[in-house]
């Protein structure tokens, strides 16, 4: 599968990798955020188990910027790091208690940046900025949204796992695309309240995710669909097939 379509300098590329992953190209940068291309919890816990295929080896993956939200395994995976190689130039993106994660992987400190909500960095010309998430346990309280703005304006927010409550609809800002779970299960926000976070930022687009990779914490997106379609958003709700480009 080919991640290097060209392209004009006013467009953004997104890519699904089941999950949470997504692989996003603008602007001559690329990004990669919560990749999961393993079994790692299938391993601990057959009954989480991947139904799905793993759409592309981590090995044929390269990234300006490799964004972590926190620290559960189908978010930073330890498999899907290694394979990809911690001696790439790549830079990582993660909140303060992923990083010591990072570090024992054997990723070196200075290709390490920590962005914690609230904060704006720009890294490799994308300007970067972590936003509240009500983390989903104890040991991930430090989890991070994160809106990415290209120079050319365009901007992509991802929710991360979150539970949906008034702070998150107030501390989200606007972007061009939201790219939102909906599994409603293990304390992440519902399809519903998704939708309703999309309508209250306004955005152009809305892409699910988190809900095609295991079964006991899965959702089917088309009842996402139906819910935007109920608050008036339909058109604005694009379900993505793995590995297939979304341009805009």
């Amino acid at each position: 599968m080919s991640y290097n379509n060209d392209l004009t300098n006013d467009k953004v590329a997104i890519w699904f990798l089941g999950q949470s992953g997504y692989y996003i190209k603008s602007c001559d940068k690329t990004i990669l955020i919560d990749p999961y291309l393993s079994d790692s919890v299938g391993k601990l816990d057959v009954r989480f188990s991947r139904i799905t295929p793993i759409p592309v080896d981590p090995q044929e993956l390269n990234a300006d910027i490799f964004i972590i939200t926190h620290d559960h395994l189908d978010h930073l995976d330890p498999e899907t790091i290694m394979r990809y190689g911690v001696n790439k130039e790549t830079l990582f993106i993660a909140p303060h208690l992923t990083i010591p994660h990072l570090l024992k992987l054997g990723i070196n400190s200075n290709k390490i940046r920590r962005i914690d909500c609230g904060e704006t960095e720009t890294i490799e010309d994308v300007s970067i900025t972590g936003i509240f998430a009500l983390g989903t346990s104890k040991e991930v309280i430090d989890t991070t949204g994160y809106h990415i703005k290209f120079t050319n304006g365009k901007s992509v927010y991802h929710t991360s796992d979150t539970a949906w409550c008034t702070l998150l609809e107030e501390a989200a800002i606007y972007a061009d695309v939201m790219l939102a779970c909906i599994n409603g299960k293990y304390g992440n926000m519902n399809a519903f309240e998704a939708a309703k976070l999309a309508k209250s930022l306004d955005v152009k687009y809305v892409i699910p995710n988190h809900y095609d990779v295991m079964a006991l914490n899965s959702e089917n997106p088309q009842t996402f669909l139906y819910l935007c379609h109920t608050l008036g958003i339909e058109e604005k709700c694009k379900i993505l097939e793995v590995n297939q480009p979304f341009i805009f």
